[in-house]
């Protein structure tokens, strides 16, 4: 399914929230069954609201519209595989706050890479591409600071 669709927006990594909260009310006004609409329809675009505000998921919804697996981590550059042994060492030191600090440090970094993808994001490959690297570091420094607050992943 692609979201942007359900509401006529173009495939972007940022998205207004407000506007895309009353696109959201109008389309469900439309569709609801309340008002003569279709369940189907208000269930799809329930959905695609659901993807469209967080912004992981509708990342992945870009990766996947341009065919790129987000469970594939063939995306990552090279150095980024001794990072994640030097952080994975890091963890297992006694030292946990130097691990949850180098762990703020990195969602930090992020972030401002993220931000930096969203501001030139044209949709071409090469955006694409730096998205999906982002999208990938960004999950693994996630899955990162649920483990330091002791949270679970199944």
């Amino acid at each position: 399914m692609n979201a942007f669709e359900v509401f006529n927006l173009p495939i972007s990594v940022e998205i207004d929230l407000v506007n895309l909260r009353k696109a959201y009310i109008q389309e469900q006004q439309n569709a609801h069954p309340d008002h003569g609409g279709n369940i189907l329809d208000s269930e799809l675009i329930n959905k695609a609201y659901t993807i469209l505000k967080d912004r992981e998921s509708r990342i992945k919804l870009i990766l996947e519209l341009n065919q790129i697996e987000t469970n594939d981590a063939t995306t990552l550059p090279p150095g980024f595989l001794f990072e994640m042994m030097e952080i994975s060492e890091m963890m297992e030191d006694e030292n946990k706050e130097s691990f949850k600090s180098k762990i703020d440090e990195l969602i930090q970094t992020s972030d401002a890479e993220f931000l930096e993808i969203a501001r030139s994001f044209d949709n071409s490959e090469e955006s694409i591409v730096k998205l999906a690297v982002w999208y990938q570091k960004n999950k693994y420094y996630n899955r990162l600071e649920k483990n330091s607050k002791g949270i679970q992943e199944f």
